[in-house]
């Protein structure tokens, strides 16, 4: 089956808001209003009906220079993340940020890169190739 092909060029970013750019540059189109900049808004664009592919409409993902966004979107990346976030979240959310923020601190636990693919992978009809 032919797919639609969009490709995350690593090179265009090295933080997660620059990463957030790249998606909307390459997943919307002629939106008359900004998408949100987290992960949940994330998850939401790539289901598609945002101008680049219909609604679960079958695309490739390829991401370029992947091992870049290995480091850029790391350990070091995502405790900045969890640190910038724990005054913003829901009380009942703090023990969680902490945790996470206790795992990556030992050297353990997700990085945003790796919480960028379990959304990616978890769309059916995403296909994802990292270069």
């Amino acid at each position: 089956m032919d797919r639609k092909t969009l490709i995350i060029n690593a090179d265009n970013f090295s933080d997660l808001e620059g990463f957030y750019c790249e998606i909307d540059n390459i997943l919307t189109k002629n939106l008359g209003w900004k998408t949100g900049h987290n992960l949940d808004a994330f998850n939401d664009l790539l289901r598609g009906g945002f101008g680049v592919h219909e609604y679960e409409e079958p695309i490739k993902i390829i991401w370029k220079y992947f091992e870049k966004s290995k480091i850029d979107l790391g350990r070091n990346a995502t405790i900045k993340y969890n640190e910038e976030r724990i005054s913003k979240v829901h009380p009942s959310n703090v023990q969680d940020v902490n945790s996470w923020l206790s795992e990556l601190r030992k050297g353990e636990g997700e990085t945003l890169c790796d919480v960028i693919l379990d959304i990616i992978n978890g769309h059916e009809h995403i296909e994802l190739e990292l270069k």
